[in-house]
């Protein structure tokens, strides 16, 4: 990571342009016309990605047409953030092409979350805020919606976080408070890109992770490559946000019994079940921003503006 920490990127607001892209998985018609209505709804103008409708099987059609697509955005001067279609898989096949500089010498959101953690792992190793946050054409929940628009568009702390709607309660695991910057994402990503590049540095951060449709003995794998590759090596605190669409099994064990195993060994505090995730009511967090994290209450603060 460069020395000097980039600015904060400039809030988004009446009339800035946003590119959507598709760094993953293929979008339908109607989930992109639902992506522009939901820019056009936060008072943005959508600019869409030339590739965005494009289709290669289970990717958004080929890595050149998607790459094309999101470095034209991070270089392009009009454009004031970036927002994923969706996630689904092949963010990760363009980092060894993608340039993060012109991120870096103007910073920008970038917003999205599952697949798009391989984009905010390239922009961290330069010190670089994005938001682990939902994708247009998929904004349809009010708290998901309000959380967005309080951490990306308004230049103050966005302070502790709401309680999800769904009243499913944050369970402490290692109890104590943290401080840190966020960091982290969804935990097939950050295990497939251990030892690599763009691999996971926790060092100083608060951790955040989820996943979706993982048995319980593949996120156990997972999370083991992360604490043996050293991935976890100095993290001040781990947040786990949901673990959704868990395939049942006759010889399963207690999920939040597994992540209590595998987290107390590092001697930090630990929280399962914050609203971060494939959830519909999901938080929208600054990657890069410091927070403070209360295990014992549950509760995760921003401490700093995510944008200017």
């Amino acid at each position: 990571m460069s020395a000097a920490r980039p600015p904060a990127p400039r809030a988004p607001g009446p009339g800035s342009r946003v590119a959507l892209v598709a760094p993953g998985g293929p979008v339908d018609e109607a989930r992109v016309e639902r992506a522009m209505a939901d820019c056009r709804e936060f008072g943005f103008v959508p600019v869409l990605g030339d590739a965005a409708r494009s289709r290669d099987g289970y990717l958004a059609g080929p890595d050149a047409g998607r790459a094309g697509d999101l470095g034209r955005a991070f270089r392009d001067p009009s454009v004031d953030a970036i927002w994923a279609l969706r996630g689904g898989y092949g963010a990760m096949r363009l980092l060894a092409g993608l340039d993060v500089e012109p991120m870096r010498r103007r910073p920008r959101p970038f917003i999205g979350f599952s697949d798009n953690t391989a984009i905010h792992l390239a922009l961290a190793t330069e010190g670089i805020v994005s938001f682990h946050g939902p994708h247009p054409g998929a904004l349809t929940d009010p708290f998901a919606r309000d959380g967005l628009r309080r951490v990306l568009c308004e230049p103050r702390p966005a302070g502790v976080l709401p309680p999800a709607p769904d009243g499913e309660p944050v369970l402490t695991l290692v109890p104590g408070v943290a401080e840190g910057r966020l960091a982290g994402g969804n935990l097939s990503i950050l295990a497939a890109l251990c030892g690599t590049t763009w691999a996971l540095r926790a060092s100083g951060c608060i951790v955040v992770i989820e996943d979706v449709g993982e048995a319980t003995y593949r996120i156990d794998r997972a999370l083991m490559q992360l604490v043996l590759s050293g991935a976890l090596r100095g993290a001040t605190g781990i947040a786990f946000g949901r673990f959704t669409d868990r395939p049942a099994s006759d010889n399963d064990r207690v999920l939040e019994d597994v992540l209590a195993e595998i987290a107390r060994p590092l001697g930090i505090p630990v929280v399962y079940g914050m609203p971060i995730g494939h959830i519909d009511a999901q938080w929208t967090l600054p990657l890069g921003v410091r927070a403070r994290l209360d295990a014992d209450r549950g509760r995760l603060e921003i401490l700093e503006p995510a944008v200017g």
